[in-house]
């Protein structure tokens, strides 16, 4: 798709996609969180966009009446990472000095309830979805980190592309010793 059609407005922006693009994005959902349980991460990273924006905002509470945005505040986030950030990051789990991996966390995806809606750009759908990720380290040592994504894939030559991805964690205080997992 040339980039002249695909910065175009698109009529149907906010439309659910129709059933084959729909499969063709959980498929694309379901193969990222296979990557990540299998720890192939250079794979994973090829599925992203070059302008990605990778972020997990701080969930702040607030009462009802205050609507702003969550990770509107400045400085809210836990990670706010590009390109560049999140191949460092998987740079540095293969240098095997990340104490905390070793041994080795076993992760588990469930990727849930997903809901793809046309963006307005022509080549990109919005795409909504809920997960529950299980990590195990040592016996007793496990995490359950439950929330919703909110994704913006981009159809490449290549097929599809993670553009954007902001994550909302569901617990208000994370009991886990670290962040160290992709979600």
């Amino acid at each position: 798709m040339s980039s002249a059609n695909a910065q175009q407005q698109n009529p149907r922006a906010g439309e659910p996609v129709d059933r084959d693009t729909h499969f063709a994005v959980e498929r694309f959902l379901i193969r990222e969180a296979r990557l990540l349980d299998q720890e192939r991460l250079h794979e994973w990273l090829a599925m992203l966009a070059p302008d990605i924006r990778y972020r997990l905002p701080v969930q702040e509470i607030r009462y009802r009446k205050d609507q702003k945005p969550i990770g509107s505040a400045t400085g809210t986030n836990v990670y706010d990472d590009d390109y560049r950030l999140l191949e460092m990051r998987v740079k540095r789990m293969d240098t095997g000095l990340v104490w905390f991996e070793d041994p080795k966390s076993v992760a588990r995806r469930l990727i849930t309830n997903i809901d793809a809606e046309w963006s307005a750009r022509a080549d990109e759908v919005d795409v909504y979805s809920t997960f529950l990720v299980y990590r195990n380290r040592r016996q007793r040592d496990e995490a359950w980190l439950v929330g919703c994504r909110e994704d913006r894939l981009r159809l490449t030559d290549a097929g599809w592309k993670l553009a954007d991805r902001t994550i909302l964690l569901d617990q208000r205080v994370v009991l886990d010793k670290n962040l160290h997992v992709f979600i």
